[in-house]
């Protein structure tokens, strides 16, 4: 069983060290999935971290026994909500709580923001994850966006790499 929170303001330190370790982990460190060699760097910084955990969207966290395991960010809009930030620690990933929180996060969309659909953008370089959303309903739309450089999120190492946005109805 996962236990599932919102995020606080108390929360960041392990929450920064969780999201750093699942997109951009060590030599060695890696689970199924990660950015490491796509980008160098820190993926969040802690005020980046801060600004999403202060709203508008929400940082949910699943944990067990008190040790945070994963997280995932979601933020409603007029039409639809936005999933991100979906990190899962390494030596944990495949063990399905990234399924968990992906189920989480659309349940928040769908029964408490009442949104019948869910986008999220996902690094067209990485295979495996973009398999990973179209396992769990999530389809492309055919929208890709240049990769946001002034965000913050590392340094690339690959050029090109661009966004390619999903989405997922939550309504049937």
């Amino acid at each position: 069983m996962l236990d599932l929170r919102r995020a606080t303001l108390a929360d960041l330190p392990a929450l920064l060290r969780l999201v750093n370790r699942a997109y951009r982990p060590a030599q060695g460190e890696g689970g199924w999935t990660h950015e490491s060699a796509l980008l160098r760097g820190e993926r969040i910084n802690l005020d980046q971290l801060s600004a999403l955990v202060a709203g508008p969207g929400e940082v949910w966290l699943g944990g067990r026994a008190g040790v945070l395991l994963a997280c995932v960010y979601v933020e409603p809009g007029p039409d639809h909500g936005y999933v991100g930030m979906l990190a899962v620690e390494p030596a944990c990933q495949d063990g399905g709580l990234g399924s968990a929180m992906l189920a989480c996060a659309e349940a928040r969309l769908r029964d408490v923001h009442g949104l019948p659909l869910a986008r999220m953008s996902v690094i067209s370089a990485r295979p495996e994850l973009r398999a990973f959303y179209l396992r769990r309903g999530y389809q492309p739309t055919g929208e890709r966006l240049p990769f946001p450089m002034d965000a913050g999120a590392g340094r690339l190492l690959q050029p090109g790499l661009a966004l390619e946005v999903l989405q997922k109805p939550l309504i049937s």
